[in-house]
């Protein structure tokens, strides 16, 4: 379904969702609004970043990622930039979307300098944490070994690598993995 966008302002496109009553028809009209190719930067990245907060209300994680993902490309300032990617990023590790969540690690770190860097860095540990922590807590644990191999794998103090390490070990040991179990009791 397409919606007729006529407002041309943010102000105006504003005011039409105000009046619109549910999120559904919010995201067809913002949806309908990005595909018109009239709007300056200004006003797409608006559009996208109130798409991505929609489809995050409605729990819909991975589009939500996507659309933040969108606004970060359109985004003039680095600090920007990197902030929506980290978002996007933390948006896939909610879906479970291991792969995707780094790619936008990676291109948050390529527009960042040494301080950024490390605040991207530390972003990402935290965000796997929680992730592989929160997927465990529901009984997902083949989907949490996913953040713990990413964790393992990056440069972390030898008392978090071992928690990790450990942590990974039992996953392993519950999931019938032995072999990896062999191979990561070897490291």
């Amino acid at each position: 379904m397409v919606i007729q966008v006529r407002e041309k302002t943010i102000e105006e496109i504003e005011d039409k969702l105000a009046e619109m009553n549910t999120a559904l028809n919010k995201i067809i009209y913002l949806e309908s609004a990005l595909n018109i190719s009239g709007f300056d930067f200004e006003i797409k990245r608006t559009l996208w970043k109130k798409l991505s907060s929609l489809y995050e209300e409605r729990k819909m994680f991975e589009r939500a990622a996507k659309a933040m993902s969108n606004k970060a490309g359109m985004e003039i300032s680095f600090r920007e930039k990197i902030d929506s990617y980290v978002n996007a990023a933390e948006l896939y590790s909610r879906v479970g979307k291991v792969d995707d969540a780094d790619e936008m690690f990676i291109r948050a770190s390529r527009n960042a300098n040494v301080e950024q860097k490390m605040k991207v860095k530390l972003a990402r540990k935290n965000i796997y944490l929680i992730s592989a922590k929160e997927l465990e807590s529901k009984g997902k644990r083949a989907s949490a070994v996913k953040f713990y191999e990413k964790l393992i794998k990056m440069n972390l103090e030898d008392i978090e690598k071992n928690e990790i390490k450990d942590k990974l070990l039992s996953t392993y040991k519950a999931l019938g993995l032995f072999r990896e179990m062999k191979l990561l009791e070897g490291l």
